[in-house]
């Protein structure tokens, strides 16, 4: 016969019935696919070598419908000619007559040496099946095989007469209550089996299609109305059909709960078209249940979860900033004072304070840092990053730290593209820098020697590869903590760095930035030789641009001081110590500051004052009355000439990146994190009236 059609016939009755099916020839041979085997029967049960010998011992004894040694029902039926003569059998099944007892099972797995957990797991996988069912569906198969076979061994007549097909289709009554047989061409059907509460409809004859539209508002809910009729239009349900066999949909009846209608494709035209069609309703309420009753515990599980995060974030939202508040009291003012004549002794416990606040307010970012990248809330902002201005945050806060301690630090620029600028993070590039650069000073004895390697290469487009070596002479790693530095809270237990230590998130937090970036990172040491850590990065690029270079290229300190003196610069800022502490360091630059100690105030400020007469406006976010953000964009919004181009930059313990975003979203144009530093808060300030002056 036409072995295509035959295996797809074994398909086509798998899929629908849920059980597995497969044909061999009489030499036990397979001359069919074999589907819907469930891993609970082929990959667990035979294969264990126990479990195997069973399955075959079952397989040769086993014929009509059967119980298998793992509780499962199978079924055997011959492939036979009119004759007798025997062709081969089918054989499938592989479904429970009812809920399976786990720990009889448990007890079968452990006879058989298979993982319990995983035996149990494929266990629920497996359909149930009453015997009835599964034996209606053989029956059902069997009959189809051996009517197809032997049509076809007859010189491959038309299929069977509509009678011939009734017999067998009926059998589908004890899955389906309602079995219809479709003609498309004529628009009829023919009710095979059918509930008396469905039969009404189709008593009154008339076309097929009519039936349906007619059941529609009797016999489904209102909800799951429109999408019934839509399926059940015969007029379309042949383009629908086109390429499939069958076609399903689930809804909620107002007599008999869940459902699921069922289209299968009976006969085909020459053109593929369907011609004669099966329409079959069946019971799925119980099921239905199950399933919704999951969906509804992932869902509210899920919402608990969202809970959770918001209240953490909110909660580790609230503790940064008020640490961060008096963080800000005692690092400002420590700096203030240490600018005063001081004794020795005096200058060197600020000192001692300074860096104990600011240990302290490393450990919170790393913290911060390593939940945020953990739940994926770190946004990259990619911006122009120039070399020069790389260099000077190189020549600001990390020659300082070298100096500190007495050791030698090189930056060695190599084959710089001065015709490309890099899109970077500022922030955050900078970050993984400082974390790696550090570390490299901290674990580098004093007199030792620190060097910031960079090389980029052109690559088509506008993109280079960049590679960085940050290389030291200090005490190195063992090869055992190498392997797992970049794992969270590691760190390496050494007599000789005990007073060094800190978080152990530093490198974890570099290398998850690193991979955000799409770059990589990797590290070579030697105990007592120092260490190297490497970067790569494929960037895009814009073309530079030298003549907005070249300003901030030639400002240094001097440069900076003698461009703030005389400025105006608006002060929003609630909390009075900082206030001292920002109003202080601004004037000592030279500005003249007015302070608002509260948003509304802050507006009206600028509101009165005369066009042009604020340079700048460092907006506190949590201030009573109006914060930060409402300051912001009443500020923007209001009709004169400077209210868009004034600079306005947060200065804020508010230090997560929805903060960040919320505050270029409200209109600032740059974001200082609290405790204030006051390079980076002159630095930023520079550069945001300059670019302000650029504009005009």
């Amino acid at each position: 016969c036409d072995m295509k059609r035959f295996d797809k016939m074994l398909k086509d009755w798998a899929q629908s019935t849920g059980l597995a099916t497969v044909a061999v020839g009489s030499d036990g041979k397979y001359i069919s696919g074999y589907y819907n085997f469930t891993d609970f029967c082929e990959k667990l049960t035979r294969g264990s070598p126990e479990g195997l010998r069973r399955c075959v011992e079952c397989d040769r004894k086993g014929y009509g419908t059967y119980l298998c040694h793992a509780g499962l029902v199978d079924f055997a039926a011959p492939i036979t000619l009119e004759d007798g003569t025997l062709l081969g059998n089918i054989l499938g099944g592989q479904v429970l007559p009812r809920k399976p007892d786990l720990e009889k099972y448990r007890a079968t797995a452990r006879e058989l040496g298979i993982n319990e957990d995983e035996y149990i797991t494929a266990l629920r996988k497996v359909n149930i099946r009453t015997p009835s069912q599964i034996k209606a569906s053989a029956d059902l198969l069997a009959s189809v095989v051996n009517m197809f076979v032997r049509t076809s061994y007859a010189a491959k007549r038309h299929a069977a007469s509509i009678t011939e097909r009734t017999e067998i289709i009926s059998s589908l009554s004890r899955i389906y209550f309602c079995v219809y047989y479709i003609d498309l061409s004529a628009d009829s059907l023919l009710v095979l089996d059918s509930t008396e509460r469905l039969h009404v409809f189709a008593e009154h004859g008339g076309p097929a299609s009519r039936l349906f539209a007619d059941a529609a508002p009797v016999f489904v809910k209102p909800e799951y109305r429109q999408e019934y009729i839509a399926f059940t239009d015969l007029s379309t349900i042949r383009q629908r059909l086109l390429g499939r066999q069958n076609l399903a949909l689930e809804f909620e009846t107002t007599t008999f709960g869940w459902c699921r209608a069922l289209f299968i494709t009976v006969k085909k035209a020459g053109d593929g078209a369907a011609q004669h069609l099966i329409y079959a309703l069946q019971h799925i309420q119980e099921e239905k249940e199950k399933e919704l009753a999951t969906r509804l515990a992932l869902k509210e599980a899920a919402d608990r979860a969202n809970r959770a995060n918001r209240a953490k974030s909110e909660f580790l939202s609230q503790m940064s900033h008020d640490i961060r508040t008096p963080l800000n009291g005692i690092i400002g003012m420590t700096y203030l004072t240490s600018e005063m004549e001081l004794p020795p002794e005096a200058r060197e416990n600020l000192l001692k304070i300074g860096t104990s606040s600011r240990f302290l307010l490393s450990l919170i970012n790393d913290v911060l840092d390593m939940t945020k990248a953990e739940s994926g809330k770190i946004e990259l902002r990619p911006e122009p990053y120039p070399a020069a201005e790389f260099g000077r945050y190189i020549e600001s806060v990390i020659k300082p730290l070298c100096r500190e301690r007495s050791q030698k630090f090189f930056y060695e620029p190599e084959s710089v593209l001065t015709d490309l600028v890099p899109l970077l993070d500022k922030l955050r590039i900078n970050q993984i820098v400082f974390n790696l650069l550090s570390n490299a000073i901290k674990y580098t004895p004093e007199g030792g020697t620190i060097r910031y390697h960079v090389k980029e290469t052109r690559l088509p487009g506008l993109r280079m590869a960049m590679h960085v070596d940050v290389t030291d002479n200090g005490i190195g790693m063992s090869g055992e903590f190498q392997r797992v530095l970049f794992e969270p809270f590691t760190q390496e237990n050494r007599n000789d760095c005990s007073e060094l230590r800190g978080t152990g998130l530093g490198l974890a937090i570099a290398k998850k930035l690193v991979g955000l970036m799409g770059g990589r990172i990797s590290v070579r040491s030697e105990l007592g030789k120092g260490s190297v850590f490497s970067l790569d990065f494929d960037l895009d690029c814009v073309p530079a641009d030298k003549d907005a270079e070249a300003p901030l290229a030639q400002a240094g300190d001097s440069g900076m001081d003698s461009a703030f003196r005389g400025l105006h610069l608006l002060l929003c800022e609630d909390h009075p110590l900082n206030q001292e502490i920002a109003r202080t360091l601004l004037e000592e630059k030279g500005f003249v500051v007015e302070v608002a100690d509260n948003g509304k105030t802050g507006a009206a400020i600028f509101e009165n004052s005369p066009v042009g007469y604020f340079s700048c406006i460092l907006m506190d976010i949590r201030m009573p009355i109006a914060d930060g953000f409402e300051t912001t964009r009443l500020i923007r919004s209001l009709g004169r000439a400077d209210a868009a181009s004034v600079p306005i930059i947060a200065m804020t313990a508010n230090v997560f990146d929805d903060d960040v975003k919320k505050c270029f979203e409200a209109g600032m144009n740059d974001h200082i994190a609290k405790p204030i530093e006051p390079d980076v808060m002159f630095r930023t300030i520079y550069e945001q009236i300059s670019a302000a002056g650029r504009r005009h």
